[in-house]
C-alpha cells in the first residue's frame, strides 16, 4: 500500500493547533493529503496535550484509538498488491503509520513509545521538522518529495527543508544572549517548523506563534519542564507569515504562544528579563499593522499585569487594526493563593491592569481564565476572586477545576486538596456571573453598527436552528448573528444590533464588504 493520505488529530490549547498547521504543510509537501481523523488515514499525526492529569489520559486514550481505526484503502492497485502479498506483509502494508507529538509524547515518552502500533514518537526536545522528513523518507521514499513540488516550502522564511537546526532566537529580535537549559538538551522542537503560507481550516481568524517555552514555574503547571526553551520569532519573520496568511483569506491575526510577555525576552521571568517594557511586542504590532497590506484586525491571546505597561497600551490604542478584546488570565483573586502559585503579579497589579486597559479603550471587552479549587483554597478566598470578576466585568470567564499534574509543586499539597464537589459549584458560581456581566455588557450596543467576520455557517445552524443564520465575531470578541442568503463564510459585514438576549446577540445585515 502506498501512502497517500494523512490526518492530525489535535489536543490542547492554541499552539498546538498551530503547530499542527505547520506539519500538515510538511505532510503535503511529500504529497499526501489530508483527511479527517475518522476517514483511516494511511499516516496519523496526533499531536497531544499534558497540561493535566486528564488531558494526558485524554491523549493517551487518542494514540490507542489511532492505532485501531482501519486504513481506508483508495486504490484498486492498493488492493490488487495486498492480495499477493504474504500474510505477513499484507498485515504490515495494512498497517496505518502512527506519529505521536506534543507535550505529552514529551512528558511520558515511554508511555507512548510502548503503545502498539506507534511508529514515532517526536518530542520537544527534539528537531521535529528534520524527523518527520526522516521518517516520511524512509516510508514514502525520497523521490515522492521531489516530485510532489515543495509549494512554495523553500522561499518560505524559517523553513528547513535539509533538517538543519535552524531555530530563531531572541538575539535576532532584540539582541539578547540566550543562556541554553542545564540537564536535558532541548533542540528545536516545534520552532524547526516552516512558517504558515496556507488557509488554516475553516477558520476566519488565523493563529500566528509568536513565542514559545516558559520558565517561570508556576506551581500548578507542567509546561516548563516540557517546553523549556524561551523563543521568539524574528520580527520579519512573523510579518512574512502574516502577509501569507492574510493573502491566504484570513482577515484576522491571532498572535498566540506559551507566554506571550516573553516574547523578545531570554526569559518568562519579569525580574531577570534586560528591560522592564513590552518595547519587542510593541514593536512587533506596529510591524503587523503597517507592513501587512489587507490585514483587518489583530487580537493579542494573552497577557498579565506585567506584560500590559502603559508603552504597549498606548501602541495598541493607536493601531487601528488592534481590537479591544483583551484576555487576561486571572487564575485567582486572592493574594495568598497568587503567591502559593508562583504568579508573577498580585490583586491589586491585576485590577490597576483593568483599570488602565477601560481607561484607554472605547468599552473593551476582557475575558479571563480562572483555577477554581487550587490546594487550599476556601471560601473566602473564592469570594476574593468573585469580587475580581465582577468588578472586572469578564464577559466570559474560562473557570476550570484544579487538576493535580504529577511533577509540579501544588500536586504534592494533597492534604490541601479541594472537594470536587466544592469546585464544581464555584464553577457554576463564576459561570453564571460571566453570563450575566455578558448580557449587561451586550446590551451597551443595542442600535451601532459593527463589523463581523462571516464564520462557518453550520455553527450558526446548530445555535439558531434557522438554515439562513449566519454569525460572526465582532471587534469585541462575541458573535452577531444576522438572517441573510447573500453573506457568506469569510465575508466582512457590517451589522446593526437590534436584540441582545441572555444568549445571543442578534443583527441586521448592512453592508457586505470582503475579508
Amino acid at each position: 500500500m502506498s501512502l497517500r493520505t494523512f490526518s492530525i488529530q489535535t489536543l490542547g490549547c492554541r499552539v498546538n493547533h498551530y503547530e499542527s498547521e505547520q506539519m500538515a504543510g510538511v505532510l503535503r509537501r511529500w504529497g499526501l493529503e489530508q483527511v479527517g481523523t475518522r476517514d483511516g488515514a494511511d499516516v496519523r499525526v496526533v499531536h497531544t496535550c499534558s497540561v493535566t492529569t486528564e488531558a494526558a489520559a485524554k491523549s493517551r486514550q487518542s494514540v490507542r484509538r489511532a492505532t485501531r481505526l482501519p486504513v481506508l484503502q483508495t486504490a484498486q492497485a492498493d488492493l490488487a498488491s495486498v492480495v499477493d502479498d504474504v500474510v505477513g506483509e499484507r498485515d504490515e502494508a495494512q498497517r496505518p503509520r502512527v506519529v505521536v507529538t506534543g507535550c505529552w509524547a514529551t512528558s511520558d515518552t515511554p508511555a507512548a513509545t510502548a503503545i502498539p502500533g506507534v511508529d514515532a514518537v517526536l518530542g520537544h526536545d527534539q528537531n521535529v521538522a528534520a524527523e518527520l522528513d526522516r521518517l516520511l523518507a524512509g516510508w514514502i521514499g525520497p523521490e515522492r518529495r521531489a516530485s510532489s513540488g515543495d509549494n512554495g516550502w523553500n522561499d518560505l522564511p524559517g523553513a528547513n527543508p535539509d533538517g538543519a537546526d535552524a531555530l530563531s532566537n531572541n538575539e535576532a529580535i532584540v539582541g539578547i544572549r540566550v543562556k541554553e537549559k542545564k540537564g536535558r538538551i532541548f533542540g528545536s522542537g516545534m520552532t524547526s517548523l516552516p512558517l504558515l503560507g496556507e488557509r488554516q481550516g475553516g477558520h476566519q481568524r488565523a493563529f500566528l506563534k509568536i513565542q514559545d517555552g516558559c520558565d517561570a514555574h508556576c506551581t500548578y503547571c507542567i509546561i516548563p519542564q516540557l517546553r523549556p526553551r524561551v523563543w521568539s520569532k524574528p520580527l520579519d519573520e512573523a510579518v512574512e507569515e502574516a502577509r501569507r496568511l492574510v493573502a491566504a483569506g484570513h482577515g484576522e491575526i491571532v498572535l498566540t504562544g506559551i507566554f506571550i510577555g516573553a516574547y523578545g525576552q531570554a526569559t518568562a521571568l519579569r525580574r531577570r528579563q534586560e528591560f522592564g517594557t513590552a518595547k519587542p511586542l510593541a514593536a512587533l504590532l506596529v510591524a503587523l499593522c503597517e507592513r501587512v497590506e489587507g490585514l483587518k484586525r489583530v487580537r493579542v491571546s494573552s497577557l498579565e499585569p506585567g506584560d500590559l505597561t502603559e508603552e504597549l497600551i498606548e501602541t495598541m490604542r493607536g493601531l487601528k487594526q488592534v481590537v479591544p478584546h483583551f484576555h487576561l488570565p486571572l487564575q485567582s483573586g486572592s493574594d495568598e493563593l497568587l503567591r502559593r502559585m508562583n504568579r508573577q503579579y498580585g490583586r491589586g497589579d491585576y485590577l490597576t491592569m483593568v483599570q488602565r486597559v477601560r481607561a484607554a479603550f472605547d468599552r473593551p471587552a476582557l475575558t479571563t481564565d480562572i483555577i477554581v479549587g487550587f490546594p487550599g483554597e476556601s471560601e473566602d478566598e473564592f469570594q476574593r476572586t468573585a469580587e475580581v470578576v465582577r468588578e472586572a466585568g469578564f464577559i466570559h470567564v474560562h473557570a476550570f477545576s484544579y487538576s493535580a499534574r504529577p511533577g509540579t509543586a501544588a500536586a504534592r499539597w494533597t492534604k490541601e486538596f479541594v472537594r470536587p464537589e466544592v469546585a464544581n459549584r464555584r464553577i457554576k458560581a463564576l459561570v453564571e456571573m460571566a453570563e450575566k456581566n455578558s448580557y449587561a455588557y451586550r446590551k451597551q450596543f443595542i442600535g451601532e453598527v459593527m463589523e463581523i467576520l462571516v464564520e462557518h455557517s453550520s455553527e450558526a445552524e446548530v445555535e439558531m436552528r434557522e438554515p439562513d443564520m449566519k454569525h460572526g465575531r465582532c471587534e469585541r470578541y462575541f458573535p452577531v448573528f444576522v438572517k441573510s442568503e447573500r453573506l457568506n463564510t469569510g465575508d466582512a459585514a457590517l451589522v446593526r444590533v437590534n436584540e441582545v438576549t441572555e444568549k445571543i446577540t442578534l443583527g441586521t445585515w448592512v453592508e457586505k464588504g470582503k475579508a
